[in-house]
């Protein structure tokens, strides 16, 4: 038997008898997990070539689902694998794996979110690694929100549902808030609400307010909410035209990041905002050539109605900035197909205007397995805006380059000196059936990104003290 740092247990909660299961974890020639339940000493062996983040998640799932009827899980990691990670990391993933162990979407025709995570307690653990686990545990828990939320359909959740569904969650240490049609028509949100005519739906933009006392900084996060994307009058083509309700999936890791952010109770202000509009083909529809003018006053022409997402985003980045004067400002979205046609499902990719911030990105990405990869953003990019009708146009005719043109879109509305990132995760919402934990439908890419790197502007405040 080979010799093991550690071996981790796990105790599951289950009316049966008393049946316990060992996993040896080690080194192989294989670059993808393999299990094999032929060898002597253990139950089971793992084994992959290079172990990462991603593969520590997908061994806690991978386990809990080959051994659903153990009682006790002993997972032994071999002393050259387990000197990569922390303690500490190696029972948040393992933690995190675990829980998601036992989802699965059930379909219901209302909007209550009901995700619930697998019950495994940690056996024989000092408090920092309880701590450890039990934050798996809420990520897990957070993340499957934004998955119920991204899973239900269109018809079930739209602006308002959206919005009754988070109130109804009732998250600890959060207020909630938002504005409705009447409120965003007042105040001039042209983008948003020039999106949200065509459709019979009225819009929403939701606010999550987590403000512990002293904060140390403020962090808004800014989420695309298009809880449908027909296209509009730029109708899309039918394929995969039924995967669209996942265009809300920036706003979805919005509301998991928040919940994950005020059950850690970090000890920063977070501001969670979502652009919720349904966009659809109608008489009242924006159309292409039309000109909108946006809350910062700012004269767009539209180009495709399918671009609809900048037109969202814009109105609410201006507005984070107006009422809270962030230190801080995210936002994320399934914004371009083209950042699929050049990542995959491998990153997600990221522009913005601050070194250190981009940086720390980097970093979160890395840490919790949710990477990201960095585009550039103004310079060449801001031809395509230039409009003959407007201050700006919000695209361009041609597919060339269009996650950077639409983040150079975006920065016009970014005021001096703010710092701010963009994510444009298109891609990583849905079919990421490569990894373990997501054999099916969403996602929820993002809910750990935004946490991680919450926490990982929080460290860099702690080191500049």
């Amino acid at each position: 038997m080979n010799s093991s740092l550690f071996t981790i247990t796990f105790s599951r909660i289950q009316p049966c008898d008393q049946l316990i299961r060992t996993v040896h974890l080690t080194l192989g020639k294989s670059q993808q997990l393999t299990v094999n339940q032929d060898i002597s000493h253990f139950n089971a062996e793992i084994s992959k070539g290079v172990i990462t983040v991603a593969d520590i998640q997908d061994i806690g799932y991978l386990i809990a689902t080959t051994f659903t009827q153990a009682t006790t899980l002993q997972l032994c990691i071999d002393d050259n694998i387990a000197t990569q990670f922390s303690h500490q990391q190696w029972f948040k993933w393992l933690s995190f794996g675990l829980a998601l162990s036992s989802y699965h979407y059930c379909h219901s025709n209302n909007s209550n979110l009901a995700p619930r995570v697998a019950d495994f307690t940690l056996v024989n653990a000092n408090s920092a690694d309880s701590n450890a686990f039990d934050h798996g545990k809420i990520l897990a828990h957070s993340q499957l929100i934004a998955r119920e939320l991204i899973n239900k359909p269109g018809n079930v959740i739209y602006p308002q549902s959206f919005v009754e569904a988070v109130t109804a969650l009732a998250i600890n240490h959060i207020e909630l808030s938002y504005l409705d049609d009447a409120m965003m028509l007042e105040q001039g949100f042209g983008g948003l609400m020039s999106i949200a005519q065509g459709s019979d739906r009225e819009a929403r933009l939701l606010c999550l307010d987590y403000h512990p006392q002293n904060p140390k900084f403020t962090v808004a996060l800014v989420g695309k909410g298009v809880t449908f994307d027909t296209g509009g009058i730029s109708l899309k083509q039918p394929r995969y035209m039924s995967t669209m309700k996942v265009d809300m999936g920036g706003a979805a890791a919005v509301v998991g990041a928040l919940n994950a952010i005020a059950q850690l109770q970090l000890p920063i202000r977070v501001i969670g905002l979502c652009g919720l509009v349904e966009n659809m083909p109608s008489g009242k529809a924006i159309k292409p050539g039309d000109v909108v003018t946006m809350l910062n006053k700012t004269s767009v022409e539209i180009i495709t109605t399918d671009a609809e997402g900048r037109m969202v985003l814009a109105d609410v980045l201006h507005y984070a900035q107006q009422h809270y004067q962030p230190d801080y400002l995210v936002d994320i979205a399934t914004l371009t197909g083209g950042t699929g046609i050049a990542l995959g499902k491998a990153y997600a990719s990221l522009m913005g205007n601050d070194h250190d911030l981009i940086a720390n990105a980097n970093i979160a990405g890395q840490a919790c397995s949710e990477p990201l990869w960095p585009m550039p953003v103004g310079g060449m990019f801001t031809t395509a805006l230039e409009s003959d009708f407007a201050d700006l146009r919000h695209g361009s005719e041609e597919p060339d380059g269009s996650p950077c043109v639409a983040a150079t879109f975006l920065s016009h509305f970014i005021q001096p000196n703010q710092k701010w990132i963009h994510i444009d995760s298109a891609a990583m919402s849905l079919g990421m059936t490569h990894r373990k934990i997501y054999s099916k439908a969403a996602t929820g890419y993002g809910t750990l990104l935004l946490t991680e790197l919450c926490q990982q502007l929080i460290l860099q405040d702690q080191l500049h003290q």
